[in-house]
């Protein structure tokens, strides 16, 4: 979308506006989208009155999105198909919108590849105001019995915390490890005495660590496939709040997301913490 002012087509959005009108038209359309039915099937499925779904069978088939096949049942035209297709995820995502609150600011625009409503029933996480570092705690036990962490953040993690556990994680049990790391934080952990012999250590235990010399959308974990939207900006919420999701749909967004970066970024070495 480039912004300019280009006239919005008033029919298309009284469209919109008739559909929206009425929880009935949509059900109505949504199932017979799905294949035929009859009145009576009609009306089992959707609740709807005899006398309302009359009315609203007539306006559908008026607009050329339904129609009355040979059998006598009714059934969405290839038209109403697409109506159907294109209108039924707008309110998925809006219901997504307000499920997640201020909330869904944390997400990145590119959430929308794969559709926001992959994260409808994503959990927020906001850390109790009397412990601000409540995050910490609740990544120490997600990755405790993990198999797999994944990350891209700026963020460095909780030194006496995360950062052990994760590390010593790797080291001792081989957990299956990937770190892009950006905004110069590899010369942040480089120049700490600590932080940088505890990554030399995961680099020769097996950690893959990558080094993104830019901006990030996201402060991102998946932790066996369950992925972690971290909030940064205290405009939108509390820092350390997060989103939690484990739709397929969601790690998919996560791991095109990681590899993207990961592309254009320098693969680093042990040496780079010597």
């Amino acid at each position: 979308m480039t912004g300019d002012s280009r006239p919005l087509p008033e029919a298309a959005l009284e469209d919109v506006a008739y559909l929206s009108r009425s929880a009935n038209r949509v059900r109505i359309l949504e199932t017979l989208a799905d294949g035929p039915h009859t009145r009576r099937e009609l009306m089992d499925a959707t609740g709807v009155s005899r006398t309302t779904l009359g009315r609203i069978l007539n306006e559908l088939a008026e607009r050329g999105w339904t129609e009355r096949n040979a059998d006598g049942r009714y059934g969405a035209t290839r038209t109403g198909e697409h109506v159907a297709a294109s209108f039924l995820p707008l309110i998925d995502a809006m219901a997504t919108v307000r499920s997640l609150g201020e909330a869904a600011a944390w997400l990145p625009v590119s959430v929308h590849d794969v559709g926001i409503d992959a994260f409808r029933d994503a959990t927020v996480h906001r850390p109790n105001q009397n412990a601000p570092a409540s995050f910490a705690s609740e990544l120490v036990e997600r990755i405790g019995p993990a198999e797999e962490v994944r990350t891209l953040t700026y963020l460095a993690p909780p030194e006496h915390s995360v950062a052990e556990l994760l590390h010593d994680r790797i080291r001792d049990a081989g957990v299956d490890s990937e770190f892009v790391l950006a905004g110069g934080l590899a010369d942040h952990i480089a120049e700490n005495p600590e932080r940088r012999d505890r990554w030399r250590d995961s680099l020769e235990a097996g950690a893959v660590v990558y080094s993104y010399d830019g901006h990030i959308s996201c402060n991102l974990f998946v932790i066996d496939g369950t992925v972690l939207v971290v909030n940064t900006s205290p405009e939108d919420g509390p820092p350390g709040a997060f989103v939690e999701s484990d739709d397929p749909r969601a790690l998919e967004w996560a791991d095109d997301l990681v590899a993207s970066y990961r592309t254009d970024a320098e693969r680093l070495d042990s040496e780079t913490f010597a």
